[in-house]
């Protein structure tokens, strides 16, 4: 049994183990990956005046403590500078902190909700932790825009995804058939409640993560990367397509239904949509996640008709939903109040009964827990960063040669996006597709090394990188120069390189081309010198 803290601790040294032994954006995706899997939930090291540091938060400033070592691991072709260039994450980043600054501003006074409960104030210093914690929340999206920007690494992404999932599986697999045991077993606790992770005559599993929920969200993921790994990697189409079943299976296995209804959608758009297509159905789906909010406040979501709807599946799924939907409106009334900055911290966005002061409210989307804590401001912020990428990917995809593995990430995070609305399943992870999608937008088109950037001396502005055109090919794959080559026909052969020929003089279509100034003096001077003879 590990102490949790020694495993917190420990995982900056991992963390740099990695990062000297691997290449830079390997390095980076395994540290915050397996950071996220392995580490122990529900443990922190609360410091004074400072956010908790947690598994969501200790990979991601380790990584930024070695910086210097990752960028030094990847140094091969372009790269999105260290600050974001694009006006959308400068101007989100920079609302998100002013946002945190008026958030405490605005809640200094007490709360008394009854039965003797007292809430506290938010004072000048919780004002340093909010900034930093909003901060921490998104410096992984940060971190990956600038070291996994280029497709390639986009590609790399999704198969550390897909690979790391496989071999989760096999440990969820085990929490079906003997119960949820893996993190009682190597930390010495159960993270959640045990009663929701009876499911079915079952068990559903979480291994090391907060809730089975969230595991069931990574599985889709994982299902969406080995779809789209099938066909980005044809030599191995059926091993991937092979994959894809076998995480399916386990997730049907996992007892989630909403999980798997993502999975069940979005899998055939993942198989079978063109690039065009799939950015289409992640932007649609980025921009209802984007509003719902909005729609939901003004009443215009149909709740009753999706009630009706989880009735004819399940009674009890039914009256889950349906107590969802009471938390929910609760809770929006509640955030209303304060709607600008939110209600902050310390339980104050929470409902309580007025006679005993016990909190009646269960806060699940993660939607409506950004409103209540920071209200409108840091809920466009923080969907702003999520959500935009993917529409910006769409609007560029043929301006700036945007592939497929591109395309796939994108609706990789729309799949999280949509979890969003039921649960708080906002992960490190979100935030590192996330980046990588910003990294590429800010890309544009690539060029590649020794092309000259398209535009050059024109006046205009043009997007940071070009994929050049490929060059004529030399030597043997040249061109035939048609004017020096005798067909079979005609009784003859092409002519190769004379006796006495210099390089360059084109004959062998290597070095200098056939017709340069060189060829034809030296031609000249050749003739010459036969005449003489």
């Amino acid at each position: 049994m590990m102490p949790p803290l020694l495993a917190l601790f420990s995982w900056p040294v991992v963390v740099l183990v990695l990062g000297r032994a691997l290449a830079g954006p390997l390095a980076f995706i395994l540290a915050i990956l397996l950071g996220f899997l392995f580490l122990p939930e529900n443990t922190s090291v609360d410091l004074p005046m400072l956010p908790a540091l947690t598994k969501h938060s200790i990979p991601a400033l380790a990584v930024l403590l070695f910086l210097p070592l990752f960028l030094a691991g990847d140094r091969e072709g372009p790269h999105p500078p260290l600050f974001p260039r694009h006006w959308v994450i400068r101007i989100a980043v920079l609302v998100l902190v002013v946002g945190a600054f008026m958030t405490v501003s605005g809640n200094g006074d007490m709360l008394f909700p009854g039965g003797g409960r007292v809430l506290r104030s938010l004072q000048t210093y919780d004002a340093f932790s909010e900034i930093l914690s909003v901060l921490i929340l998104i410096l992984p999206m940060l971190l990956a825009r600038r070291l996994l920007a280029r497709p390639e690494h986009h590609l790399l992404l999704i198969k550390v995804i897909c690979i790391a999932m496989l071999g989760y599986s096999l440990l969820a697999l085990y929490e079906i058939r003997m119960s949820p045991q893996m993190n009682r077993i190597l930390y010495g606790f159960f993270p959640h409640s045990w009663s929701q992770h009876i499911r079915g005559g079952g068990f559903r599993p979480l291994v090391f993560l907060e809730h089975g929920l969230i595991l069931a969200l990574v599985m889709v993921l994982g299902i969406l990367a080995a779809a789209g790994l099938s066909r980005l990697d044809r030599a191995r189409r059926t091993l991937w397509l092979g994959a894809t079943l076998w995480l399916l299976m386990t997730l049907v296995l996992s007892k989630s239904l909403g999980a798997l209804l993502i999975a069940l959608v979005l899998l055939p758009v993942a198989l079978l949509l063109r690039l065009r297509p799939m950015l289409i159905v992640a932007t649609v789906i980025a921009g209802m996640v984007m509003v719902y909010p909005m729609v939901r406040s003004a009443g215009l979501v149909p709740v009753d008709r999706v009630e009706d709807l989880a009735v004819g599946i399940s009674e009890s799924r039914a009256s889950s939903f349906a107590f969802r939907l009471r938390n929910e409106d609760v809770l929006l009334a509640r955030a209303n109040e304060r709607a600008a900055f939110g209600w902050g911290g310390w339980g104050r966005n929470r409902v309580y009964d007025a006679e005993t002061g016990r909190d009646t409210s269960i806060t699940d989307g993660y939607w409506i827990i950004l409103l209540g804590t920071g209200g409108w401001v840091r809920y466009l912020s923080i969907f702003s960063l999520l959500c935009l990428p993917i529409g910006l990917l769409l609007v560029q995809a043929r301006r700036s040669g945007i592939g497929l593995e591109s395309g796939l990430l994108a609706l990789m995070l729309a799949a999280n996006l949509t979890d969003l609305i039921p649960n708080a399943s906002l992960t490190p992870l979100t935030w590192v597709i996330a980046g990588a999608l910003w990294g590429r937008v800010e890309l544009g088109r690539i060029e590649e090394r020794g092309a000259v950037p398209a535009g050059e001396g024109s006046g205009r502005r043009e997007p940071a990188y070009r994929r050049a055109t490929p060059p004529p090919a030399a030597g043997r794959d040249a061109a035939p120069d048609w004017r020096r080559v005798k067909t079979v026909e005609q009784g003859g052969e092409n002519e190769g390189p004379e006796p006495g020929d210099p390089p360059g003089s084109g004959r062998s279509g290597e070095g200098t081309p056939r017709y340069s100034r060189q060829g034809r003096q030296h031609r000249r001077q050749r003739d010459r010198e036969t005449a003489d003879d």
